[in-house]
């Protein structure tokens, strides 16, 4: 009988020693969106942001607070753009983005990563994939 509960405690210790290990190596993308995060995005066109125009080329994006209304900032040596964005858990296979045309002007509308999605928030237009 005592070997029976020793091997039930030593299955409940492997449990709950393998769930702690596990949650500690997965962590939770809402949870690293909402302390913020980053990396990096490269605009094959020039896209505007606000108010910003953006030259083609590799951006550092970084982003910070809540997963419904993110800061997030694009920059490249001196030229930066912010906007506010919501951050959507979304699984791909590569990173990407997507624009709308708005008035002629090409508008940056989504920065894909493989784990999330940053949907800025602006106004209505005609979305386009990249």
């Amino acid at each position: 009988m005592t070997s029976g509960i020793r091997k039930w405690a030593a299955l409940v210790a492997i449990f709950v020693v393998g769930t702690t290990l596990g949650a500690m190596a997965f962590p939770f993308p809402k949870t690293a969106a909402a302390n913020g995060s980053s990396g990096t995005v490269r605009l094959e066109t020039a896209v505007r942001v606000g108010s910003v125009e953006l030259p083609a080329g590799y951006y550092k994006v970084t982003w910070t607070g809540p997963s419904d209304d993110a800061q997030v900032t694009l920059k490249q040596n001196q030229t930066t753009a912010s906007a506010t964005a919501k951050v959507v858990e979304v699984r791909r296979n590569a990173d990407s983005y997507a624009t709308k045309i708005e008035n002629g002007t090409r508008v940056l509308t989504e920065i894909q990563f493989q784990k999330i999605t940053l949907v800025l928030n602006q106004s209505q237009g005609e979305t386009t994939g990249r």
